[in-house]
């Protein structure tokens, strides 16, 4: 009976050793959630959040993510919170020239080192791209800017699920 109790308590030591070992492993990193997350705090919002990344040899075809955004129909469900850039500060200038009237209001920050690692591991290697958050920072949904007019509606459709999903 000893020896059962002893092999019985060792095995829930090695389970509780996996736990926490899948918790760590499982936890997102601060690199995608860390900008976004810190304007949550100046102003928090019960939409989902959203980031783009880009630079300033982004064409504007490019950014038809930011008008798919500016959707009134997406625009209620999904905030964007913050623009990073790659590229030299001087760069902000010109892109914000660039951007649409209505993302005056948005954030335009250089990216950081580790959302340009992580993006990568996720097998994004050009901009621009769309990160999309839930409501507690989680990383939803990464995608590169629509190439055409079926991927744009397929972007869409993968936000209003989001957006969906998010509600129940």
């Amino acid at each position: 009976m000893r020896r059962f109790l002893q092999w019985s308590g060792a095995a829930v030591v090695i389970l509780l050793a996996g736990v926490l070992v899948d918790s760590a492993r499982a936890t997102p990193s601060a690199g995608l959630r860390h900008p976004v997350r810190r304007a949550e705090a100046a102003a928090p919002d019960r939409r989902l959040g959203s980031a783009v990344l880009l630079q300033r040899t982004d064409c504007s075809g490019n950014l038809r993510l930011l008008d798919l955004l500016a959707r009134s129909d997406v625009a209620e469900r999904v905030q964007l919170r913050v623009i990073w850039f790659v590229g030299p500060a001087t760069d902000s200038v010109e892109i914000r020239s660039l951007l649409p009237r209505w993302t005056r209001s948005v954030p335009l920050k250089g990216v950081p080192t580790r959302v340009v690692s992580e993006l990568a591991l996720l097998g994004h290697r050009s901009t621009p791209v769309i990160v999309m958050y839930d409501q507690e920072g989680r990383v939803r949904l990464t995608s590169q800017s629509p190439r055409s007019l079926r991927e744009f509606a397929g972007l869409r459709r993968a936000i209003e699920g989001l957006t969906w999903i998010e509600e129940l």
